[in-house]
């Protein structure tokens, strides 16, 4: 048998990102759906949608918070099963017809997704060799988007047999449930340490240099990823402009079956590539993410067809699985082993609060004017790259 440090890809490893995998195949769906849900069923209006959105994304930085805190003082496991159990009521979140209470249950689950991702993000790094980790979330990444692309899938299958989007939120119970008791084995491998970083333990002023600059660079992730929230839309834009476009519901989910499926494959090949350090973030993530969202802003202006918005579609998803590669091995590796929860935690803050004002924002110029929507994102994105590439700039000259 072949033995855990021999492996890349360990065992609890593995149940983590199957448990990835069988929560967006439940919940990536519901998010595809329910901006059609709010909007073609319900009536109502798309900044109805953004104020839930947003809501979800703003209010979740405080579970985000909570969540991380706690994975560092309590067992990581049971606030992950927590949190997944509690993603649940997104699947309820299409059975009322009254949008406060539909808005409060899909809110909710958002905010317990947020919840457990700092402290599963912060296991699966305890349980990965360190020059692994890159890897590992990609796997990781690819299998999370994976199963939302068979989510949207379905999702696009079930609207041409015309079930309703209301009664197809309702099945993501089944794959949510599955995902959580995937979780229920892990915990049998050893754990590995993060590596430790210089704190009470500086020696000499060369370690406290190194010290300065790694918490210095950890902010400057914390901000670029507050400014790529900004930019970071849900995806349920996208689909209300594709529907809008071809005059065709199913073509929304097209267009989130696109970036899901993209954004899988581009994060598989980025963690095999274990590119290291500040540039394959912004190189590979922010600068694509901002590229596609000034792309799909000039078809809006120009009225264009679905055959410039699906490749910018594309471009985006590439930049989304750039970002959920790198992001989090990154800041990895500027924590400690005693706070590698908490920073998880942050980073799901500074990206959460971001999307809380872009929903905000995207939401009442997408009234205004989609184009309007979709510039704003892509000058976010763009700021998040150049302060990125200026801070990687910086240290290096600085050595």
């Amino acid at each position: 048998m072949t033995s855990y440090k021999k492996s890349w890809l360990s065992r609890d490893s593995l149940l983590l990102s199957l448990s990835a995998f069988f929560a967006d195949l439940g919940y990536q769906g519901v998010t595809a759906l329910y901006p059609l849900f709010v909007v073609l069923e319900l009536h109502k209006s798309p900044l109805i949608y953004g104020l839930i959105s947003g809501l979800g994304f703003g209010v979740g930085s405080l579970f985000a918070f909570v969540g991380g805190r706690l994975g560092d003082r309590l067992p990581k496991k049971p606030i992950i099963i927590i949190g997944n159990l509690g993603i649940l009521l997104l699947a309820l979140s299409g059975i009322s017809s009254t949008i406060w209470i539909s808005g409060l249950l899909f809110m909710g689950g958002w905010w317990f997704r947020y919840l457990r991702t700092p402290p599963r993000r912060a296991l699966l790094v305890q349980v990965t060799a360190p020059e692994h980790r890159t890897k590992v979330f990609g796997f990781l990444h690819a299998l999370d988007i994976g199963g939302g692309l068979l989510s949207i899938i379905a999702a696009i299958t079930l609207l041409l047999l015309h079930v309703s989007a209301g009664h197809i939120i309702v099945f993501a119970a089944i794959p949510l449930v599955i995902s959580t008791l995937v979780l229920l084995p892990v915990g049998k491998n050893k754990l590995y340490p993060v590596e430790e970083k210089v704190d009470e333990k500086i020696k000499t002023s060369e370690e406290e240099a190194k010290h300065k600059r790694q918490q210095r660079m950890f902010l400057a992730i914390l901000v670029a990823s507050g400014l790529y929230g900004f930019s970071f839309y849900n995806l349920g834009f996208p689909v209300l402009s594709a529907a809008t476009i071809s005059k065709v519901a199913v073509a929304g989910l097209v267009t989130y079956g696109i970036y899901l499926g993209v954004s899988a494959i581009s994060g598989w090949l980025l963690g095999l590539a274990n590119l290291k350090g500040l540039r394959p973030l912004w190189k590979w993530g922010f600068v694509p993410s901002a590229l596609a969202s000034l792309i799909i802003a000039a078809n809006a202006f120009f009225h264009g067809g679905t055959w410039v918005f699906y490749p910018a579609v594309a471009i985006l998803g590439l930049g989304m699985g750039a970002v959920e590669t790198y992001e989090p091995a990154m800041a990895a590796s500027l924590r400690t082993s005693g706070n590698v929860s908490s920073g998880m935690g942050w980073l799901s803050v500074a990206r959460s609060l971001g999307q809380f004002g872009s929903n905000f924002i995207m939401g009442a110029l997408f009234v205004v004017g989609e184009d309007y929507a979709y510039l704003f994102a892509g000058a976010m994105a763009l700021l998040a790259a150049i302060l990125l590439a200026s801070t990687e700039i910086h240290y290096r000259l600085s050595k």
